[in-house]
């Protein structure tokens, strides 16, 4: 039976914050780091804010559109990176408590700003062997609290948000031919340094080498899903790919000879949320009547690990 995104959602701080209103000790300023990164601004997290906080209003949101009650979810699987605890326990149980989804099965898993891509990977195998009927996809990150501010090579990039999703297992009459899948996915560890957090709890970055990186893997990510599925560049509706920087999608979309106009970009108004940039994407796409029948999205992520992930997505 395949798989469906029944519902979408988001949740974000309060306080957005514009280039302009930076550190001024930071040295830089508003027309550099967009004209670098097609960053305006972002979210950053008050007082209150967490993962856990993040991530219950973003499910919440999608269980309400979809009309499906807590107790419906079979599974609930969070991928972030700031999780409210280190080690344990998950944030995806905290946020199981907060949403009154008492029957699922839930964990944390962590592959930086692949996770949703792996997250709905693994949840798409376990609703297919464990016969569930939905399963809870929430990517939830609160980065500032990992940011040197006053490294202005990092700390002008991130942003805090979480996006969710809403799995579905339908009968094929019933997905009428949409579904998830297929899905490629990668690692390469010998490039672990390139993007960590250092001996100080902060993210560390090799811009160079994270950027050839992300070309590189976005590149061929796509390749490797058009190829299996047969796909042309007219078949694809959206190439939704990791909101990390514009200059990174422009560069992907030169290499693959495609128009960069059908490239979703996000990251002006949110900077890099990792996992959840995807995801958060997605809700604002389908709250703009993106995400119609008989839509295509090609996903394409990257990040630090080195990890690598895609799918298709046809609603």
């Amino acid at each position: 039976m395949p798989v469906i995104i029944r519902s979408t959602g988001k949740a974000v701080p309060a306080r957005h914050c514009t280039n302009a209103e930076l550190p001024a000790e930071l040295g830089t300023s508003d027309e550099w780091i967009y004209s670098h990164t097609g960053i305006k601004a972002r979210y950053l997290a008050g007082e209150g804010d967490t993962a856990v906080s993040l991530g219950t209003e973003a499910c919440r949101k999608v269980l309400a559109k979809a009309g499906v009650t807590p107790d419906q979810v079979g599974l609930l699987l969070c991928s972030t990176t700031t999780p409210a605890y280190i080690g344990l326990p998950s944030t995806a149980c905290l946020i199981q408590e907060q949403t009154g989804a008492v029957n699922a099965t839930c964990f944390d898993l962590t592959a930086a700003c692949s996770g949703f891509v792996y997250a709905v990977n693994t949840a798409v195998g376990m609703m297919e062997c464990n016969q569930l009927d939905y399963a809870l996809i929430v990517s939830t990150e609160v980065l500032s609290g990992i940011c040197d501010w006053t490294d202005r090579s990092t700390c002008v990039l991130f942003g805090d948000a979480a996006g969710a999703v809403l799995l579905q297992r339908v009968s094929d009459a019933e997905a009428a031919g949409a579904g998830i899948g297929p899905f490629v996915s990668g690692s390469d560890g010998s490039g672990a340094m390139a993007l960590f957090l250092n001996e100080k709890g902060f993210i560390q970055m090799d811009g160079h080498a994270v950027y050839d990186f992300a070309v590189a893997s976005m590149t061929k990510i796509i390749r490797d899903l058009m190829e299996k599925e047969h796909l042309t560049e007219s078949d694809v509706d959206y190439f939704v790919c990791h909101q990390a920087n514009e200059r990174i999608l422009k560069a992907s979309a030169k290499r693959l000879g495609y128009d960069f106009d059908k490239f979703v970009r996000k990251m002006g108004d949110y900077g890099n949320t990792s996992s959840a940039s995807i995801p958060v994407a997605l809700a604002d796409m389908d709250a703009e009547g993106k995400l119609t029948k008989g839509t295509v999205v090609v996903l394409a992520a990257f990040g630090a690990g080195l990890t690598w992930g895609g799918a298709v997505l046809r609603f």
